[in-house]
């Protein structure tokens, strides 16, 4: 799986992570980043699998809120995540790759999942390229997420 360069602010290593009581599961719980509050969320929940731990190769992304991303938007630029940053918890970082526009195909229709947004192949391999907007609204998918 991978995401939008644009939409990523910084990528940590994992840290102790603030519980939230009464949060749903997927939230790992709340950092200070420079004197923000930032929910983390655990991608392993958020799809159906194992709970990413913290590890030495885990790492949290944090994304860029909608203002930050339109102070860098271009033409070409097709992305929103959230009115707030938002950090997601991975179990590992593989490849930065470059992906162009043409390169990006729907996802295919058998493959209903609210966070997938498009579909890259690299040789053998397929990347799911997923929609940060919609993975960062739990509310509008808490049913999956239950």
């Amino acid at each position: 799986m991978g995401l939008p360069i644009p939409a990523i602010l910084e990528i940590g290593r994992s840290i102790n992570f603030h519980p939230v009581r009464g949060a749903p599961e997927i939230i790992d719980g709340l950092i200070n980043l420079r004197g923000k509050v930032v929910t983390i969320i655990n991608t392993g929940l958020a799809f159906e699998a194992e709970k990413v731990k913290s590890t030495d190769e885990s790492r949290v992304y944090i994304l860029k809120n909608n203002t930050e991303l339109r102070e860098v938007a271009d033409a070409d630029f097709d992305i929103e995540t959230s009115p707030d940053n938002i950090g997601i918890h991975v179990d590992r970082i593989a490849d930065v790759i470059s992906v162009e526009n043409e390169d990006l195909q729907t996802v295919p229709a058998n493959i209903n999942h609210p966070f997938y947004k498009h579909v890259v192949r690299r040789g053998e391999e397929f990347i799911i390229i997923l929609e940060p907007q919609k993975m960062l609204n739990l509310n509008e998918h808490q049913e999956l997420l239950s």
